[in-house]
């Protein structure tokens, strides 16, 4: 049996590991309302955040009700983003979050809110609550 002694006097510099061992943030999951234009057309979000439309992707009717999309919501573990405030009372503690957005807000307004929204936050923290955004 062979031992070997520590013999430098010096310490040694940390592991470096490669990037793909680090840590990332999970990315943001979208569900955009009926009220919203296609993903296509938030254009610097969608480079950040995956998007998907209650009409455009999934089919839903535009009066869908705002139980049905917050269960298609939590079943596909999507942040939703609307401008109705009506959904507060379907939030639940283990459940998806709503983003309310004013509703008179531009589509590039809308685009630069969101993307302030995503930078530096984790999805999981958003998870069964209500956040309001561009109500100053």
């Amino acid at each position: 049996m062979v031992i070997f002694w520590n013999t430098t006097k010096h310490k040694l510099p940390p592991k470096k590991y490669p990037p793909h061992f680090r840590k990332r943030t999970k990315k943001f999951r979208f569900l955009l309302d009926a009220a919203f234009a296609k993903p296509d057309v938030f254009v610097k979000l969608s480079k950040k955040a995956n998007l998907a439309h209650v009409y455009h992707t999934y089919g839903l009717p535009r009066q869908a009700e705002d139980g049905d999309i917050y269960i298609l919501g939590c079943r596909e573990d999507r942040l939703i983003v609307s401008a109705d405030n009506d959904f507060k009372k379907y939030v639940k503690k283990g459940g998806t979050g709503v983003l309310v957005i004013r509703s008179h807000l531009s589509n590039e307004q809308i685009d630069d809110l969101l993307l302030n929204f995503v930078k530096g936050r984790d999805p999981e923290n958003c998870k069964g609550k209500v956040n309001k955004l561009g109500y100053s």
